[in-house]
């Protein structure tokens, strides 16, 4: 709650939000088949923030004034690697895909305290 509540301080819009979204999924998959442990093993004891894509970038931004977390933001594949996602969407009667709205991050569970304090320095 204390991030969710520093970002709306910061007017960044939040559309959806999990601190433990492999738990979330492991409960209640939504669209996954059943057993399909991969992405729910990828997402465990992982922070989840759906939110409009300026203000993802906006949020990135800031917390990339911290040098660890700015690592984090730029590399894939570690345990302590943040997944930044922006989906691309099919029109409905085909054509060009759009780029979506919003924009997804996923990190580890363990750097929320790390960005709430970079977030509250943000002013």
């Amino acid at each position: 709650m204390p991030l969710i509540t520093r970002l709306w301080e910061l007017g960044i819009r939040t559309r959806s939000s999990c601190q433990d979204y492999g738990a979330m999924l492991a409960a209640s998959p939504p669209g996954l088949a059943a057993g399909d442990s991969r992405w729910i093993d990828f997402c465990a004891d992982r922070a989840w923030l759906e939110l409009e894509a300026e203000d993802a970038e906006h949020l990135v931004g800031l917390l990339s004034r911290d040098p660890e977390l700015r690592l984090a933001l730029s590399q894939w594949g570690l345990t302590e690697s943040w997944w930044c996602v922006r989906p691309l969407l099919p029109e409905l009667i085909g054509g060009r895909g759009k780029t979506a709205p919003s924009a997804h991050l996923l990190f580890p569970h363990e750097h929320l305290e790390r960005v709430v304090n970079v977030l509250r320095e943000a002013g």
